[in-house]
């Protein structure tokens, strides 16, 4: 124990031996999960017994199914939209809360758009039902104009914008509060060397907050990037026989693959892709942001 290494870990020992539950847990339920997974991609399709290998055929099967490619398209576009506008809503609400003079008025906003985000995609689902059934709010608000009900939850063409807004509800407060975080970071000596060289409210946003916050915006970018591909909660409370075919995502294939169909290999094919989709757009967004550089 007297080499840099050994003095190193008697040094830490305590620091090690707290650490060691959290391996053992990402261990047991992450990784082993994942190297089985990966392991039965390449297996026949059995629960029971023995899975001889199958090479690439479950890859080749999910690729040319079309369901799976309609699932991609699903994926991308509700992703990318929830990306998009995750980013612009949470940063302008942040910026409009920070304009705010009256402290209580701001931090009650600011608590109650961050309430949602507390919820499970169950109650976020149930909320949305209720207000946009056939004898929800929004019907029974167009109903004193003597518009007819519109079902909602049935028609196609709401299917993708109401899974979008449902998302953008609920995740806007979160987000908005970790740029709340950042502009609050700000050091004041900017904003009163702004005032006296005298820029007005707008060009200190321009000029002193928004360059500030770029390094939020990138590491937020990043996190909405790596969630583009992996929506299922909010799919499957919505999902129906009328809007599936336009919201039914990557993972839900997945769950309805492997779990309903008892297609494990076909399933496991399909969410390995599923990963390797999540680590290249990530990757090109890092690269794309500029997320490594200063």
């Amino acid at each position: 124990m007297n080499t840099p290494l050994g003095r190193q870990l008697k040094k830490y020992r305590i620091f090690y031996l707290m650490f060691i539950p959290v391996a053992i847990y990402f261990i047991v339920f992450t990784y082993y999960p994942f190297l089985r997974g990966l392991i039965m991609s390449f297996q026949e399709n059995r629960l029971l017994g023995n899975r001889p290998f199958s090479g690439l055929a479950n890859y080749r099967y999910v690729v040319k199914d079309s369901n799976f490619l309609a699932a991609v398209a699903n994926s991308l576009i509700i992703g990318l939209w929830d990306m998009v506008l995750y980013f612009l809503f949470s940063l302008g609400f942040a910026l409009i809360l920070n304009e705010l003079v009256q402290r209580t008025i701001k931090q009650s906003i600011q608590t109650i758009a961050y309430i949602p985000y507390l919820f499970s995609w169950a109650v976020i689902g149930g909320v949305w039902v209720l207000i946009f059934d056939l004898q929800g709010l929004v019907n029974q608000f167009l109903s004193l104009f003597g518009t007819e009900p519109i079902f909602f939850l049935a028609d196609p063409a709401y299917a993708r914008p109401l899974i979008i807004a449902m998302g953008v509800w609920r995740s806007m407060g979160y987000f908005a509060l970790l740029f709340t975080v950042a502009i609050m970071n700000i050091e004041g000596q900017l904003y009163e060397a702004a005032r006296i060289d005298g820029a007005s409210r707008l060009m200190q946003i321009r000029k002193i907050i928004l360059p500030s916050l770029i390094p939020t915006m990138k590491t937020i970018i990043v996190l909405l990037s790596i969630g583009v591909l992996t929506h299922f909660d909010e799919i499957y409370v919505m999902v129906n026989p009328a809007n599936r075919r336009l919201i039914s995502t990557l993972l839900l294939y997945v769950y309805e693959t492997g779990i309903l169909n008892f297609q494990t290999g076909t399933a496991s094919a399909g969410a390995t892709l599923v990963m390797a989709g999540t680590l290249l757009i990530t990757g090109l967004m890092r690269k794309f942001i500029g997320y490594d550089k200063e």
